[in-house]
């Protein structure tokens, strides 16, 4: 009967042992006591230690624990380690508490361990009252094992007195409830302790008999309440934050911790539930976590005007800065401009001064070397300039390859006209892109402020005009404006709006001016030239629309249109003189010639005319060849191939017309309308004649002889045997009709 009791005794410590470790989420657990002096391991769950337990170790432990309700072993420094937890630790406990048990004096009777491989574990409030809870029901059971205790009162109802023993004095909320149930309606509540009630405002009667659920409200987190199910159904501690509510209603934070309490026969009887306030703390980590956004918003907003000011400064320069360059720019001139100009009528300043410039022939160099070259070369040409200027003047870039330069202050007109002779000479020196020498020059137009001056763009667009006229000039060369100059850029103006109507008004018409054999005096070609009567102006010589016309770009629709009527008459021509053998001489520009295309489209006109090829020469000058000779050379190659004749007009005023011949394919060559006047007072004039149609001869070249006007004229060139002859002694120019006319009387001779 002993034996069984024992044993029984003996099972109830070890279940009490392992709930122990449990309530302290411990794998391992063990408890020592017995006589005074002579302590040992009287129960133990999971790893046993195989370790004597000395007597210095127990009086090391009775001393420590004397005045403590627990201590984490760990938190002792190793020296004040007594050996026996030394050697613990290099088992691989890591983690040791120990509770004290006392006996109803409150003598210590033993310690029960609770330990774990986990350094630095902590232990929640519920956690330490469960392990008290658990030290006190084992110190009733070695009481009733020595005698020192005699039973009395029901277990449950003793366990529970046990249970408030351990928490009716602590500072923490506490409840205790039944173990079960979990689900609905919930563990009732034994019992609340004194700490409990002052915190809530509830009253024990309030509180005992309900579940924890009167304490819950809509802003207790239903995801925290089912993490405590979940641990409460696994039978596990769990330590959360939540909201509860008081009696009144007012919130308050929560730092909650439940631990299951087990009896003897390792059961689990009951729930410690801890709760301590942690409201302060809460808010403030609210204020905390707000001035904390508040600084993250105001780091943002911060950055951001940092970032604004950053892009305003951005946008600020690129409106008046030159991306390419990094020069001033128009709208930066402009405004500047404008500055000055109102400023100057105010306060009766010195009248600005404003320098034009424009790079001779740029687009040969974008058209030759590419857009990056010319990007490269108006960068140098920018950095060369700005060596020239003075630091009080403002240099832009106002266009392509256009720059403008600001003076103020008196008498700049003199000072510009030296910066433009600078900068003339700065320009003159090679320029090196992708291993080639450029060699560029500028043409400067200056302009200083008067009376007519009352804008930016009045200043500006004369500097301008002063810049054509000095290019007029030739490469390199600068001007002054006066008002003659606007004049002529009105008269220009006018000009290109006319000529923009007249295309669409078919203001223009061809006339033709016959071409004699000088041998049998017949016509035995005609030379196609436009005309032009404006309703207002009358007739406008060709001299003044032509150039007009190569600028604006309408050279290309004119040309074609003279083309497409001149061939359409000589074929009308055709059909009413079958046996007439007539050719017709076209003048065709530079411009025309070097656009794409152009041999395609002299072919589609014969096409449509049904002109034969032989039948048509154009008439090119010398000047056709100044700019990329190559490639005109090679358009006049296919027009030869479709079987078009090539004629050089004004033949001896150019650059070196004997070379044109020796290099390019003519096949014709018409002697320009001075040496024919000039042959029959100047000796040499008439030698260069002879030598002409001499080199036609030997070439077999066919040879006009142009502006033939007076009968001794005519007699000498028959005397030279000049072939062709036209001329106003012969014929002026006649419309279509007047030439069927005369095409008529010339058959019926």
């Amino acid at each position: 009967m002993a034996s069984a009791f024992k044993e029984s005794r003996q099972n109830a410590l070890n279940l009490l042992v392992k709930a122990t470790a449990h309530s302290a989420d411990c794998p391992n657990g063990f408890l020592v006591g017995g006589k005074s002096s002579n302590w040992e391991v009287l129960a133990s769950y999971g790893d046993e230690p195989q370790l004597h337990f000395e007597a210095s170790t127990e009086s090391w432990l009775k001393l420590t624990l004397s005045s403590s309700q627990s201590i984490i072993i760990n938190d002792a420094s190793e020296q004040a380690l007594p050996v026996y937890f030394r050697q613990l630790r290099t088992l691989g406990h890591d983690f040791l508490v120990g509770v004290p048990v006392r006996c109803n004096n409150q003598k210590i009777i033993g310690i029960i361990f609770a330990s774990s491989s986990l350094p630095q574990q902590q232990l929640s409030k519920a956690q330490v009252y469960a392990l008290q809870t658990h030290a006190a029901i084992i110190g009733q059971i070695l009481q009733l094992q020595t005698g020192m205790l005699l039973a009395k009162d029901e277990p449950f109802i003793e366990r529970l007195r046990l249970l408030e023993s351990v928490v009716v004095n602590a500072k923490d909320a506490i409840l205790i409830t039944e173990a079960e149930p979990i689900d609905q309606p919930g563990p009732r509540i034994v019992y609340c302790n004194p700490a409990f009630l002052a915190t809530t405002g509830f009253t024990s009667s309030e509180v005992i008999g309900q579940t924890p659920r009167i304490l819950q409200c809509e802003q207790t987190s239903r995801a925290t309440l089912d993490l405590i199910r979940e641990s409460l159904l696994g039978w596990q501690p769990i330590e959360v934050e939540l909201i509860n509510t008081r009696r009144d209603g007012s919130k308050f934070w929560v730092e909650l911790s439940i631990v299951p309490v087990a009896n003897e026969k390792g059961w689990f009887t009951h729930w410690v539930s801890v709760q301590r306030d942690i409201s302060e703390r809460k808010e403030a980590e609210f204020l905390a976590i707000q001035a904390l956004t508040n600084r993250e918003e105001r780091v943002a907003l911060e950055n951001r005007l940092q970032k604004r000011k950053r892009i305003e400064k951005e946008l600020s320069y690129a409106a008046y800065h030159d991306d390419l360059t990094s020069l001033y720019n128009r709208a930066y001139l402009m405004t500047l401009l404008l500055g000055v100009l109102n400023k100057g009528v105010c306060d009766q300043i010195p009248a600005p001064t404003v320098i034009f410039l424009d790079l001779d022939r740029f687009k040969f160099v974008n058209d030759s070397l590419g857009h990056q070259a010319g990007d490269l070369l108006l960068t140098e040409v920018a950095r060369r300039i700005e060596t020239c200027v003075r630091e009080e003047d403002v240099f832009a870039r106002v266009g392509g390859d256009e720059f403008a330069i600001l003076l103020v202050g008196e008498n700049q007109a003199s000072v510009a006209i030296d910066l433009a002779r600078r900068i003339i000479s700065h320009l003159s020196l090679p320029i090196v892109i992708h291993g080639q020498n450029i060699f560029t020059s500028c043409s400067l137009g200056i302009v200083t402020a008067d009376a007519t001056h009352t804008s930016p763009e009045d200043l500006l667009r004369d500097a301008d005009i002063a810049m054509y006229a000095a290019k007029k000039q030739g490469r390199g060369r600068w001007a002054l404006f006066d008002a003659s100059m606007r004049k002529s850029a009105i008269d220009a103006l006018l000009m290109q709006n006319a000529l923009k109507q007249a295309m669409a008004s078919n203001e223009f018409s061809v006339v033709y001016q016959p071409i004699y054999s000088v041998g049998t005096g017949e016509v035995t070609g005609v030379e196609a030239l436009v005309r032009w009567f404006h309703p207002e102006l009358g007739q406008v010589s060709p001299e003044s629309f032509i150039s007009v016309a190569e600028d604006i770009g309408v050279i290309h629709e004119l040309g074609c249109w003279v083309m497409q009527e001149a061939c359409s008459e000589l074929q009308s021509w055709k059909s009413d003189f079958p046996a007439l053998k007539l050719h017709l001489n076209v003048n065709v520009s530079g411009k025309e010639l070097n656009r794409p295309g152009y041999a395609i489209q002299l072919k589609d006109i014969l096409a449509k005319t049904g002109v034969a090829a032989h039948e048509l020469q154009i008439e090119i000058t010398e000047s056709v060849f100044l700019h990329q000779p190559d490639a005109t050379a090679q358009v006049l190659e296919s027009i030869r191939e479709i079987g078009v004749r090539v004629a050089l007009d004004d033949f001896g005023t150019g650059y070196s017309a004997l070379g044109y011949i020796d290099r390019y394919p003519i096949d014709a060559i018409k002697i320009d309308r001075l040496f024919v006047s000039r042959m029959m007072s100047y000796d040499r004039s008439d030698a260069i004649v002879r030598s002409i149609l001499s080199l036609g001869r030997a070439l077999n070249i066919d040879i006009t002889a142009e502006g033939v006007e007076t009968p001794p004229q005519l007699q000498r060139l028959r005397e030279m045997e000049c072939p062709f002859v036209q001329g106003f002694l012969l014929s002026r120019p006649v419309s279509a009709e007047e030439m069927i006319t005369l095409l008529r009387a010339q058959s019926t001779d």
